[in-house]
């Protein structure tokens, strides 16, 4: 038996570390507060709910309010906005603003806000589950996640993942390929974890309670529709016919700046811009954030831009407003043809006056061009970028079809060819096809140009005998060196330069 001293002394250091955690608390959640800007005026400030607005010009402000250590908000508008927005709020320093209600005093929304506070807490004493429900507000907002984003945000706060992709995209599928996190969460699992990095099983553990705090169901993919003959995306104005479906979106980011003002992570993820159109909700990162300034280039892969009659590109881009994009198109991804800016309601864009005839564009750069942005989700917010003027690319390496610097067929790649010979058939009769022979930049200019013309034509005569076309809806082309779709500094991107591309118009595309 331990004597009376000892439980005594055991009593004590447990009343000081209580005191001490009652002193720190405080302390630490003021640490992670966000600095007020000195150039904004301070509207409201009573220790729980702070609320600022920063002039932007004229009778325009970005008001930002943060409650406790909790994530930052902002709301930007026209004073008078504004204050019909927050009625609560004192404007009256503000050049311009209304004189506020005598019942508005700093004194008084401050006793009743500690009122609010008290009854919360009644409330909350009284109430199962209230007190989970508030410390999850405490918590910061539920921002859902796939494998690629997590993976984005994790790297992003400087931390990594112990796991392989695949195993973390195994256990996301069991979730509805999604895991809803706050930033909180991700500091205490990369608090946990270490410098050995994420656990999946830590993740695992995370998925019931992702689970109870999901946003909502996926949004629908494309649609049939009798007038279309591929699918249908979006709604109402924003509708758009695809001829190609699911094949016409970009395939690869291949480079993101985030500009002078980025967006906050995981917003600033170029890999959510590719893909199908899956916006569900701001806190859902399925789209990106370009930034002011901030610009991201993407390509097609299995697909090209071309010009057909009305709409050739469409971008999805979230929210009620498209904000100023400015837009350019690239056949190689180094040389660009400047189309204009997307702006007011307008993300249909027709690229006739500025392409060349019969030119096929591989690559879409989006540059942000809006000055007022800032916060969660700076500069445009772009879901999915669509080629609605496409065509099919089928692409076969050059190293499976010809030895070294030669143009005539190797015995084992005949298979390849029958098997591509079935895909055009099953893409029906009314179609025409482009043969387009490519090297890397080994060797001379004139010497890449003829094996990459040589090369092509061999393809189309086996070809031409499975695939029944007639010769004027045939075109066979070699261009050499010059329509590289990787680098040729390494030997990798060399060997994706050294191919054959197979193009399809399919039914209806005007050439």
């Amino acid at each position: 038996m331990r004597p009376p001293n000892h439980r005594f002394r055991q009593a004590l250091r447990h009343a000081l570390i209580a005191l001490c955690l009652a002193v720190l608390a405080p302390v630490w959640a003021q640490s992670q507060r966000v600095p007020i800007p000195p150039e904004a005026t301070v509207l409201l400030d009573d220790g729980d709910r702070r609320v600022w607005v920063i002039p932007r010009g004229g009778d325009r402000y970005l008001l930002q309010e943060q409650r406790g250590s909790g994530p930052l908000g902002a709301t930007a508008g026209r004073l008078a906005a504004l204050q019909k927005a927050y009625p609560d709020l004192d404007f009256s320093a503000l050049p311009g603003a209304d004189a506020p209600p005598e019942a508005s005093s700093r004194q008084d929304r401050q006793r009743r806000a500690a009122e609010l506070r008290d009854a919360r807490d009644r409330l909350a004493d009284a109430t199962p589950g209230a007190r989970e429900a508030i410390e999850r507000a405490r918590r910061g907002q539920v921002i859902e996640l796939t494998a690629s984003a997590l993976e984005h945000m994790v790297k992003g706060m400087g931390g990594s993942l112990a796991m392989p992709r695949e195993q973390l995209d195994a256990l996301l599928a069991t979730n509805g390929n999604r895991i809803g996190l706050t930033t909180a969460d991700m500091k205490q699992l990369m608090k946990e974890a270490g410098p050995n990095g994420i656990s999946l099983a830590q993740i695992e553990a995370m998925m019931p309670h992702s689970a109870d705090e999901r946003i909502k169901p996926d949004a629908p993919s494309g649609r049939p529709d009798k007038d279309c003959p591929g699918l249908v995306y979006g709604t109402g104005k924003r509708a758009i016919c695809l001829p190609l479906g699911q094949l016409s979106f970009a395939d690869v980011a291949v480079s993101f700046k985030p500009g002078a003002k980025p967006s906050r992570t995981p917003f600033d993820f170029p890999g959510s811009a590719l893909g199908e159109p899956d916006y569900r909700s701001t806190t859902s990162a399925d789209f990106i954030s370009l930034g002011c300034d901030g610009e991201l280039v993407v390509q097609f892969t299995d697909n090209v831009l071309v010009d057909v009659e009305g709409v050739d590109l469409y971008i999805f881009e979230i929210g009620p407003i498209v904000e100023r994009t400015e837009l350019a198109i690239s056949v190689d991804g180094r040389d660009w043809v400047e189309v204009g800016v997307i702006e007011g309601a307008r993300s249909d864009v027709d690229i006739r006056p500025f392409a060349k005839k019969g030119e096929r564009y591989g690559f879409v750069r989006l540059r942000n061009a809006g000055k007022a942005c800032g916060g969660n989700h700076a500069g445009a917010d772009i879901d999915a970028i669509a080629a609605v003027g496409a065509e099919i690319r089928l692409s076969l390496d050059s190293a499976l079809l010809f030895d070294v610097g030669k143009s005539v067929l190797k015995p084992e790649a005949l298979a390849a060819l029958d098997a591509l010979a079935q895909q055009v058939q099953a893409y029906g009769k009314d179609i025409r096809v482009t043969v387009e022979g490519h090297t890397d930049s080994t060797g001379a200019d004139a010497a890449n140009l003829a094996l990459s013309e040589a090369r092509a034509k061999s393809v189309w005569t086996y070809l031409g005998q499975r695939v029944a076309l007639p010769a004027n809806r045939v075109n066979l082309k070699g261009y050499g060196e010059t329509r590289p779709v990787a680098t040729n500094d390494t030997e990798e991107g060399r060997a994706k330069n050294r191919r054959v591309d197979l193009l399809i118009a399919p039914t209806g595309t005007r050439r």
